[in-house]
């Protein structure tokens, strides 16, 4: 525990130049060292509780000092680690909610304690705001900061440099600068494929830059009838592009662009070989064929228990094989998205999906798994999820997604529920 706030300590005081930093070592750390700092703070929060323990009983005068002590280092240790991690918008929530209860409790001692350093944090926000301020000032400057952060080349300066990268993506959002997401997005996929390069037993520096060496690795996943596979196949092939464009690599994107084809006709070859679509029959009287004037807008539903995404894309191939495995691709990023952003998980990187299949529409000449829809020019598809993670994990999370209704439901008594 230590030494990770060493690190932290270390890696922003020295390398990302934030002034604030040096504030809060003056103004809210009574030490030169921070370590010793944090190491004081556990032996002094180990010795309250050791004492309020053998008080509890007592409720004496002692107690409540004790206990309004150790609320008090436990809070200091809670918010200094907020600040060094610069995440100041969980440091100032975390103020708010002390000082509102002080003041319910109408314990004045620790209110005045308490707005002195929520006076400190506001100090600590606003020179973050001018640091991203001047930081997006010119593209260049932004560049230049970003190389410094990966110089070192090593996994821990990988992991800072994502770290600063996601907290300025959060600036630059909030702010509504379109430019500077677009170009932190990209470092954040480059990042994130030096960190797999670091931690995977792939040499991203070679499969990148040399064809027979990556089809070693990816042509025999490609051709697996394991869905895992070629999900592997699938990070691999994102992090050698994202690494390449960052490094240079001499396999361009048209190489890559390639291997994406063949990689979405294989996924789409494996769930044709598992046959999911021909389950559809145990839903219903029927298969289930959608209308496109009858089923919901896009977005992420539940259907019998199945997780069902409806989304709209621009496919790469026009060969209807390639474009349900780009779309299942594609539905699969929407929904580790959408459970993400609603909670239900707590990194996409948690999310595993099961099988999975193209719901087909109704055509008058046949029955097709895309329809084009004239007013967004993009064509629209329906995904099937019949197992995320677990059928635990499914059953509880649909609860959360509203009910879809097909078109030869519609005249049946049955209405979805959980």
């Amino acid at each position: 525990m230590l030494y990770r706030f060493q690190i932290c300590i270390l890696i922003i005081m020295l390398q990302t130049g934030l002034s604030h930093v040096r504030v809060i070592a003056q103004q809210t750390v009574k030490a030169a060292n921070q370590v010793a700092f944090f190491d004081s703070l556990d032996q002094r929060i180990s010795f309250l509780q050791s004492q309020v323990n053998k008080l509890k009983q007592t409720r004496d005068v002692k107690y409540l000092n004790y206990q309004r002590e150790l609320d008090h280092s436990l809070f200091e240790k809670e918010l200094n680690i907020h600040i060094l991690e610069e995440d100041l918008d969980k440091a100032k929530d975390l103020l708010a909610g002390k000082i509102k209860k002080s003041e319910f409790l109408k314990d004045q001692a620790s209110v005045k304690f308490y707005y002195a350093y929520q006076e400190h944090v506001y100090g600590l926000i606003k020179e973050q705001r001018m640091h991203y301020q001047m930081l997006f000032k010119k593209g260049n400057t932004l560049k230049k900061q970003y190389e410094a952060w990966i110089a070192p080349g090593h996994i821990a300066a990988f992991q800072k440099a994502q770290r600063m990268v996601l907290l300025a993506l959060k600036y630059a959002r909030e702010n509504t600068l379109p430019e500077t997401v677009s170009l932190l997005e990209t470092y954040k996929l480059q990042t994130e494929a030096m960190i797999f390069d670091a931690e995977s037993e792939y040499d991203l520096a070679v499969l990148s830059n040399d064809a027979k060496s990556f089809e070693k690795v990816f042509l025999p996943m490609v051709a697996s009838d394991s869905l895992e596979a070629i999900n592997e196949a699938e990070r691999l092939l994102s992090h050698c592009v994202n690494y390449g464009r960052l490094m240079g690599s001499s396999l361009n994107g048209e190489y890559f662009r390639k291997k994406e084809m063949l990689l979405t006709s294989a996924m789409s070859d494996l769930l044709d070989r598992q046959g999911r679509e021909k389950e559809l029959a145990r839903f219903t009287d029927q298969s289930v064929i959608a209308s496109y004037d009858t089923i919901n807008p896009c977005g992420v539903f539940k259907w019998h228990g199945q997780i069902v995404v409806i989304d709209e894309f621009i496919p790469a191939s026009s060969m209807e094989n390639v474009k349900k495995g780009e779309a299942i691709i594609h539905a699969d990023k929407m929904l580790a998205t959408y459970l993400q952003k609603n909670k239900l998980c707590q990194s996409v990187n948690d999310v595993r999906f099961g099988y999975s299949f193209i719901i087909p529409y109704k055509s008058n000449a046949a029955n097709s798994s895309f329809y084009f829809n004239k007013t967004s020019q993009k064509w629209q598809f329906i995904a099937c999820y019949t197992l995320v993670n677990s059928e635990t994990f499914t059953a509880s999370v649909s609860k959360f997604m509203p009910p879809l209704f097909f078109e030869d439901e519609m005249n049946t008594a049955q209405t979805l529920s959980d």
